[in-house]
């Protein structure tokens, strides 16, 4: 990796550790601004949401980060990016210009763990909904091309229905356009639900076995689609307990979820808004039955997290043969020894992992094979021997 002018991380030059590698440091010395340099190129922005002007240095005017990664064929593969405080965006591979983000999706695989990273449980209905979206796109082309034909076809409704509440439109203007952008909100829409039924079932039985690794009692975790649209909760049936989820034809879905969205059409031109979208579902994370949003402790929710974090990485191998990176940013922190233990051991036994911490209690006696460890210093990082 070689990196320059980003955020407060000194320009240098450093080759890593193919199993882990452990970076320390204190809080504010540069620790998550190199997890986050070394993470950007797979979703081509920040994972902290912040903006492209922000990560370049306060005495530079760009950045730049290149990265050598190899695949699991063994096939060498050249990364890189570049961003200006105008605005500039520049991604290559392998010298080749890339340039919508959306096609850097899954061309880098990696995981990600923060402290905010809880909010997969316990957070509002968007962070589960990014979370599977993300992992869709990442293994389905189709599903990302369905996702943003959607976003965009929702702006342009949410625009029209606008328009109409604050009188720059009338009625008769915009019910014909309205009910075109409808079938193509279906047809989009379909796929999205589909897809979001799938992932949620092939994510379910890693993240229980993750989670009974962690945990050691044997309590089950379930990922389980809540969605929004009549269409699809009819088609959930409950057997013996346990979540039955069987998704309908294709085409029948299509018709159906249209006739669900262009049926309310009146009462959003009301409204001023769209009222029924997969935009508006929502996910249930539970461990032996209960509900971790509204019963789980902080403890049991963090160790859920990770359990999905995990699987994913798991759903990923098993859908495209890759191992994503992980990159864990104060994972241990609510932990208890022995969790920490077996987490250590099961992102060191498969992964590529970068593990960001403040505290050396943490890895306490912990030496994995091929081990690196970094130290960071007011952004400047060093290996330690």
């Amino acid at each position: 990796m070689k990196l320059n002018g980003y955020r407060n991380l000194a320009e240098a030059a450093f080759e890593f550790s193919p199993r882990v590698n452990l970076v320390l440091g204190r809080n504010g010395e540069g620790k998550t601004n190199f997890l986050e340099a070394l993470n950007y190129f797979s979703l081509g922005r920040s994972h902290r949401g912040s903006k492209n002007d922000e990560l370049v240095g306060f005495d530079a005017d760009s950045l730049h980060v290149g990265l050598e990664v190899e695949e699991e064929s063994g096939t060498r593969l050249s990364c890189e990016f570049g961003l200006d405080r105008a605005g500039g965006r520049r991604f290559r591979l392998d010298g080749e210009s890339v340039r919508r983000r959306a096609d850097l999706v899954g061309r880098l695989a990696t995981v990600f763990f923060n402290p905010d990273s809880i909010q997969l449980v316990r957070g509002a209905p968007q962070q589960r909904r990014n979370f599977v979206d993300q992992g869709m796109s990442e293994v389905d082309p189709l599903y990302l091309a369905a996702l943003t034909d959607y976003q965009r076809a929702l702006k342009q409704k949410n625009s029209l229905l606008r328009d109409l509440k604050t009188g720059r439109l009338n009625p008769g203007q915009v019910r014909e356009e309205l009910q075109a952008w409808n079938r193509e909100l279906a047809a989009q829409a379909t796929v999205i639900c589909l897809g979001r039924l799938e992932y949620a079932r092939q994510l379910t039985p890693p993240a229980g076995q993750c989670h009974g690794t962690l945990t050691g009692d044997g309590q089950n975790l379930d990922f389980l689609y809540r969605p929004q649209l009549e269409t699809m909760q009819k088609y959930m049936t409950y057997e013996t307990g346990r979540e039955e989820q069987i998704p309908p034809e294709k085409d029948q879905l299509e018709a159906e979820i249209f006739d669900e969205i262009d049926y309310i059409v009146g009462l959003e031109m009301q409204r001023g808004r769209p009222l029924k979208g997969p935009q508006l579902d929502d996910f249930e994370v539970s461990a032996s039955g209960l509900d971790l949003r509204v019963y789980g402790s902080q403890g049991e929710t963090r160790t859920a997290a990770i359990s999905l974090i995990l699987a994913r990485s798991d759903v990923l191998f098993a859908r495209r043969q890759v191992r994503p990176v992980l990159f864990f940013d104060d994972i241990f922190s609510e932990l208890d020894r022995e969790r920490t233990r077996r987490l250590q051991e099961m992102a060191a036994r498969l992964h590529q992992v970068f593990i960001a911490t403040a505290r050396r209690d943490d890895v306490t006696g912990w030496r994995p094979a091929e081990m690196k460890v970094w130290q960071v210093v007011s952004g400047v990082l060093s290996e330690e021997t």
